[in-house]
């Protein structure tokens, strides 16, 4: 699956018709020029030029120049790189291939990070009295390791792997805290209860999902996408969980950055805690 069949998979439904009918043009057409132009495109798709820079906005690019990259990019390159594993393949060639898929999957998603996005996020957690990660199934093990890494810093902390008790959690947080949800296709109906519980108590959410806008979304302060590829092996969510770890990891050391004096002395604690554990 090429970045924009992969992209659109993701924000196909949401868009208008006009989108979608430049959308089958894309899918169906053989490989454009690299200079074209936003008008030549129009003309060719007959969509107005309009409609192809909400197109390119509504898949997650800045312009149509950044779609334009993705549009002309080497196709066969990219198929030949992430194709389906065999029963045929070896061992070397297996790993290679779930690496390559990897590297692809990590590679979309930073290309839909923004810095405005990253900066709102930072802000909202530093700021915080109290930070909570909220995620159920394979997303429950993002959350988890999240907290696991956030315990090393200055904020306060919390993460339970039962619904119940998140719900619970979620009924007593406020709007000076702060929620993290972590869902791959953001319509599940538990993590949808939690968000609608935060949101009715004020709580700035931030959203980790593959789906910019699903019900989830909706509901956020802050979305960051988390882009993957199913395979006959792989589920899309299991193969989302890298790139949401990697979301995760970023903000675990902007965040460190931010705080670089708290940081550290939580990090000095936490090191000669853990060390007393340790056999010498």
């Amino acid at each position: 699956m090429n970045e924009i069949q992969q992209r659109l998979q993701r924000f196909g439904p949401e868009l208008s018709g006009a989108e979608k009918k430049l959308a089958r043009f894309l899918q169906q057409a053989n490989q454009l020029p690299a200079n074209i132009t936003i008008s030549k495109l129009a003309q060719l798709s007959h969509v107005s030029a309009a409609t192809i820079s909400r197109f390119a906005k509504s898949l997650g690019y800045a312009n149509f120049a950044a779609l334009r990259v993705a549009l002309v990019s080497n196709e066969k390159y990219r198929t030949s790189l992430f194709e389906e594993v065999k029963a045929t393949d070896d061992t070397l060639t297996v790993a290679q291939k779930i690496f390559a898929a990897n590297q692809h999957s990590l590679a979309d998603t930073l290309a839909l990070l923004t810095k405005k996005e990253l900066e709102t996020a930072v802000a909202y957690l530093t700021q915080a009295h109290q930070v909570s990660f909220f995620g159920l199934g394979g997303s429950n093990i993002v959350a988890a390791d999240a907290y696991h890494k956030f315990m090393r810093t200055p904020l306060d902390v919390r993460f339970n792997s039962d619904f119940h008790l998140q719900l619970m959690q979620a009924a007593r947080m406020q709007a000076k805290d702060c929620a993290i949800l972590i869902s791959h296709t953001g319509r599940d109906a538990q993590i949808l209860q939690l968000a609608q519980q935060l949101v009715a108590n004020q709580v700035p959410l931030i959203v980790i999902t593959s789906f910019a806008k699903s019900p989830l979304a909706q509901h956020s302060s802050v979305t960051l996408v988390s882009l993957s590829d199913e395979s006959k092996y792989r589920s899309e969510a299991l193969s989302s969980m890298l790139a949401q770890i990697s979301i995760m990891d970023t903000l675990f050391l902007l965040v460190s950055l931010s705080l670089p004096q708290k940081t550290q002395v939580s990090f000095r604690k936490i090191r000669q805690v853990i060390s007393q554990t340790r056999y010498q």
